[in-house]
């Protein structure tokens, strides 16, 4: 560089310095670049400390992306005082944006009458930093206090708590009961925090503290000190009283982070918590990461696999034991996109069943299926479909079911749906619902993995079922002489005096067969009565073929062990 350009460069950095506009110059996301003396005195920060932090952050309400406009802002001053400022936003060469910052505060007070401009502006900063519910700092003020504390170098951990079943709260109790919940959170919380702690509402029933040079040791303290504070809390209506609960993500953080990541890696620790079964607090490790970036890929390939035709239905055949006549078929969902690696049912449905993505695919079986027994309208084809756990929170499930059997024609009878046990008895009151109106119609309904939840023998009576499906815990050492057998006759019994049917799963030897055939069960299926097969090919057979059944299929290795647990 000339003498001369270098003489113009200090020139045109003194004249900006002097300047009584703050200039800024970042990245596309807002990141700080390059700052002059006025900026740098706004932010309260060195140029050197601004430097890659968050402009947006760090000024509530600047706009992230080109506004030539210009926005108005309303910002305390740390002496009690207030400022007005105009913001504008425009892009330079090289994919950088332009931020000028200017005090217009002299301007706006002329046009303002003095004895309303106290109120206004005590309400305008209020507005801009507060929760409007809670009164708490609301989610920009929360994390500009932690943008600022990484900008000037601090270390500490951020805390983000969510209450444990809110939607129950707002669903039996209303919205307003809702609020006073929050409210009454929020008192809680702000009671047994130090008052160096910046305490807000993130949004929703999702809380957070920035906790300054604070260890994860102690931070964990201060969670569980808090979670024990919430559980004590009593919540009186509908005639009784309740005690809720929060779950608590924890992360640390250091000078070198974003705001974002560190939000980003508490919420990750807080959903390890609700996974893990709620009101506990979890640390953030680089497997929560892991984890939920390898859920988030699966779930977008099977949202592709949906929109784009790589969804498959596998049929595997229910067996009359005695006359080997097929007397149905369980219809089970396969990803055949043609991308690898292969994804099995065991590693892609725990993923979707963690979103409402289950929702669509729930409804894309049910669909297929009916459609399939339109176009073969034979009366021994029948199918059973799977409903998710969570498909049971969608109150309108029932409706498009009936309303796609009632479009099409079908008889319902030559439907069936199973719901695991488990998922029954964790939304009793929604799989009753659904099992009322489904078998109201003439659909069959049954419990699947029947015997692995607790109390298994009073679902049978609170639930309008047609069906039992015995665990396959229950049904692999059946031949040995185990202590199962008690429990597989006790179902038997049971069912046959409530009129209802029994399947028997995991069926893998004759001899199960033989011993299942003793205790009265009828129907049953597995490996050795038939693997699932690709649902065309079973439609490609003749009508006849449907209900025979299929070659026995060799012993189980140890290789085909695990395709087929992924199988049932």
């Amino acid at each position: 560089m000339s003498t001369e350009s270098t003489v113009g460069a200090e020139v045109l950095a003194a004249v900006l310095d002097s300047a009584d506009t703050a200039f800024a110059v970042t990245d596309p996301r807002g990141r700080v670049r390059w700052v002059n003396k006025p900026m740098a005195e706004l932010l309260e920060l060195t140029a050197e400390q601004a430097a890659n932090r968050s402009l947006p952050a760090l000024i509530a309400g600047l706009p992230a992306e080109p506004a030539p406009e210009g926005v108005l802002l309303s910002l305390a001053t740390g002496d009690g005082g207030h400022r007005w400022l105009e913001a504008r936003c425009s892009e330079l060469p090289g994919d950088r944006l332009l931020y000028r910052v200017s005090d217009v505060s002299r301007w706006r007070e002329l046009s303002v009458d003095p004895q309303q401009r106290g109120t206004w502006e005590t309400e305008l900063v209020r507005l801009a930093d507060e929760d409007p519910l809670t009164g708490l700092l609301n989610r920009r003020a929360l994390t500009r206090e932690l943008e600022r504390h990484l900008a000037l170098g601090g270390s500490g951990t951020l805390l983000v708590l969510d209450l444990d079943h809110f939607k129950d709260i707002n669903d039996l109790r209303g919205h307003p009961a809702g609020d006073r919940v929050m409210v009454m959170l929020a008192d809680v919380l702000r009671d047994h925090l130090d008052s160096g702690h910046a305490l807000g509402r993130l949004g929703g029933d999702e809380f957070a503290v920035v906790l300054a040079d604070t260890e994860v040791d102690a931070a964990v303290g201060i969670a569980d000190r808090l979670r024990g504070a919430v559980a004590a809390i009593p919540l009186t209506g509908n005639g009784g009283t309740t005690r809720t609960t929060v779950s608590a993500g924890v992360a640390r953080f250091r000078s070198g982070d974003s705001w974002q990541a560190v939000l980003a890696n508490a919420d990750l620790a807080l959903h390890a918590s609700k996974s893990a079964g709620r009101n506990r607090v979890t640390v953030y490790e680089h497997g929560h990461y892991t984890d939920t970036a390898l859920r988030v890929t699966v779930t977008d390939r099977v949202r592709d696999a949906l929109a784009n035709g790589g969804l498959a239905l596998h049929a595997m055949p229910m067996v009359k034991l005695g006359s080997n006549r097929v007397v149905g078929h369980e219809l089970l969902l396969r990803m055949e996109d043609g991308r690898e690696p292969y994804l099995g049912p065991g590693e892609f449905l725990p993923a979707i069943e963690r979103g409402d993505l289950v929702f669509d695919i729930d409804r894309w079986v049910v669909g297929t299926a009916i459609d399939t027994l339109v176009a073969h309208p034979y009366p021994g084809l029948r199918f059973n479909v799977n409903v998710s756990g969570r498909t049971l929170e969608d109150e309108d499930f029932g409706d498009f079911v009936l309303g796609r059997i009632a479009a099409a024609g079908v008889a319902p009878g030559r439907l069936g749906f199973e719901i695991t046990e488990t998922a029954a008895v964790t939304n009793l009151a929604a799989a009753r619902q659904l099992a009322q109106r489904l078998r109201a119609s003439g659909c069959r309904i049954s419990l699947d993995d029947f015997g692995a939840g607790f109390g298994s023998f009073v679902h049978l009576k609170q639930l309008p079922i047609t069906g039992v499906k015995i665990d396959g815990e229950f049904v692999r050492g059946i031949d040995y002489g185990s202590r199962d057998t008690v429990l597989v006759q006790g179902i038997v019994d049971i069912a046959r005096g409530l009129g209802i049917s029994v399947v028997a799963e995991w069926v893998e030897r004759a001899s199960q067969v033989d011993a299942l055939a003793r205790l009265g069960v009828r129907v049953a299926q597995g490996f050795h009565l038939g693997k699932p097969e690709p649902l065309a090919d079973l439609l490609s057979r003749p009508h006849a073929a449907w209900v025979r059944r299929p070659r026995l299929i060799p012993p189980v290795t140890e290789e085909r062990l695990s395709e087929k647990t992924a199988a049932d």
